[in-house]
């Protein structure tokens, strides 16, 4: 297969890296021209789950015209740039193109099919997990169920096989999803919604959060009120029962001494996904006339942490 990566971070190459070891023809998108230059120079280091360091060589590019026909494009930006990179791609989408996105968040998928047609859109989620340590450096966490996906539209395809076997031969376990992509993609949201706003705002690792009762409070209340909203939404799943105690008890656990994306970001000075998450759930509680309060709250103080980062950076700090 002919597969471009949009977003050379942290997790798009993890993907970029792995699959081009299986022998995959990998081309990685990027608009950052430090990054670009640096990969295309040096390669791409990643520390691994076992502690060992890899060196990877990548096809890089910030221009896309010299890429050409292509069976899969693989989405792996913040949910804040999805827009734009739903739009940079259209020159790329032949008619058998899939658009993949396992991002964090709400509407990433919706995004990309104002721009692609729906059928050929494929999203879900993934439980890989990288870190970025520099322009070419990642540290790569590993992760427990590699990529689930299915298409937007929830039609059954036999094409989707194909990545599935392309992924597989990279090491990652690839799950096709029959029916409603939505369900995975709400289980995933209850921990992204619950545990990353808390731990930027904290600085908590995974453990630290699960150590601290006031915290753990915390987390369930927001765990609660995804609940509310997705209910509301139309879904119904078993994790929907019970979401403190599968966030409590199920996900963050595997989080460990490990710092969560947006902690990531805000330590790097970035701008967080905020919007796609816990603001979304807000926005989605107002639709439903559902109180959200705490995660207005978490809306609010993350919000304010990016604001104050915007002002260091503009004195000077």
């Amino acid at each position: 297969m002919k597969v471009a990566i949009v977003g050379a971070g942290g997790l798009g190459a993890t993907f970029g890296a792995l699959l081009t070891a299986a022998g995959v023809d990998v081309t990685m998108i990027e608009i950052d021209r430090r990054r670009v230059e640096k990969i295309a120079a040096d390669g791409l280091h990643m520390i691994m789950p076992d502690g060992s360091e890899k060196h990877f060589r990548l096809k890089i590019t910030d221009d896309i015209s010299t890429i050409g026909d292509l069976d899969l494009i693989q989405i792996s930006v913040k949910g804040y740039h999805t827009e734009s990179a739903a739009k940079s791609i259209v020159p790329l989408v032949g008619p058998k193109t899939y658009v993949l996105s396992v991002q964090n968040g709400l509407g990433n998928l919706r995004r990309i099919a104002e721009h692609v047609p729906a059928a050929q859109v494929i999203g879900g989620v993934t439980a890989l997990s990288s870190m970025p340590l520099d322009l070419n450096k990642i540290k790569f966490n590993g992760g427990h169920g590699g990529v689930s996906f299915g298409r937007y539209d929830g039609q059954q395809d036999p094409g989707l096989e194909k990545i599935a076997a392309m992924f597989e031969s990279a090491g990652i376990q690839a799950q096709i999803i029959t029916g409603n992509v939505q369900v995975p993609i709400w289980r995933k949201l209850i921990a992204n919604v619950s545990n990353n706003c808390v731990a930027a705002i904290t600085g908590f690792t995974g453990n630290q959060m699960l150590a601290c009762e006031p915290i753990r409070d915390l987390i369930a209340r927001l765990a609660e009120e995804v609940a509310l909203v997705a209910r509301a939404e139309g879904l119904d799943f078993e994790e929907l029962n019970d979401p403190a105690g599968f966030v409590l008890n199920v996900t963050l656990p595997g989080v460990k001494d490990n710092k969560i994306s947006m902690l990531q970001d805000v330590e790097a000075n970035r701008r967080t996904e905020i919007d796609t998450l816990n603001a979304e759930i807000v926005r989605l509680g107002e639709k439903h006339g559902i109180p959200t309060p705490y995660n207005r709250a978490m809306t609010s103080l993350v919000k304010a942490r990016e604001q104050k980062m915007l002002w260091d950076m503009e004195a000077g700090k």
